[in-house]
């Protein structure tokens, strides 16, 4: 089964997929795999580096990392749904790179707007643009409305799973019993 999970900064998406990792499950970061084909063509040394390739580079870079994730049966794909520019949101997964993966689920990890904005303060190690509850709220509904896409273009489910505080394992859970997994 290949599932592709999305979340906005905050929602404790890695702290889900790390639980999932602990009950055995295989999980590949879109972006990683993204990094280690570029890195392969000498193309880039940093992930920063990605974002400025030429856009057409960054395409076939995309669909290389889509057809790598496609071979693997049994796969949780972490990535984004969304990714948010100064001129809006761009689709963290074009049509091209859904039909190369074909995904068999969709699932958008969220959380209370309050706790988002809560858990990125406390996230010194990244430098964020300013936030505001109405931002965060903003960037959900827009997370899950691409994801919602994503599933009626590929025919596939889509589910939310709440990751409220210190319910991680719940969240995981949550998923598991979606994937069909003992």
């Amino acid at each position: 089964m290949k599932v592709i999970i999305g979340g906005i900064p905050g929602v404790g998406k890695t702290t889900v997929l790390n639980e999932l990792i602990k009950r055995g499950l295989i999980v590949e970061n879109y972006g990683d795999v993204m990094l280690k084909e570029a890195m392969e063509l000498k193309f880039v040394s940093t992930r920063d580096e990605l974002r400025k390739l030429p856009i057409e580079t960054q395409k076939n870079i995309q669909r290389k990392a889509a057809q790598y994730l496609s071979s693997l049966k049994e796969v949780i794909v972490d990535t984004h749904f969304s990714i948010q520019t100064s001129k809006g949101f761009l689709p963290g997964l074009p049509p091209y790179v859904l039909q190369i993966l074909n995904p068999d689920l969709f699932v958008s990890i969220e959380a209370d707007p309050l706790e988002v904005f809560e858990r990125r303060k406390k996230d010194q190690g990244r430098k964020r643009d300013e936030d505001s509850l109405d931002k965060i709220r903003r960037h959900l509904d827009i997370n899950r409305a691409f994801g919602i896409s994503y599933s009626a273009m590929t025919g596939s489910p889509i589910m939310v799973v709440l990751n409220e505080n210190g319910r991680h394992e719940e969240a995981s859970l949550e998923i598991i019993k979606a994937m069909g997994v003992v």
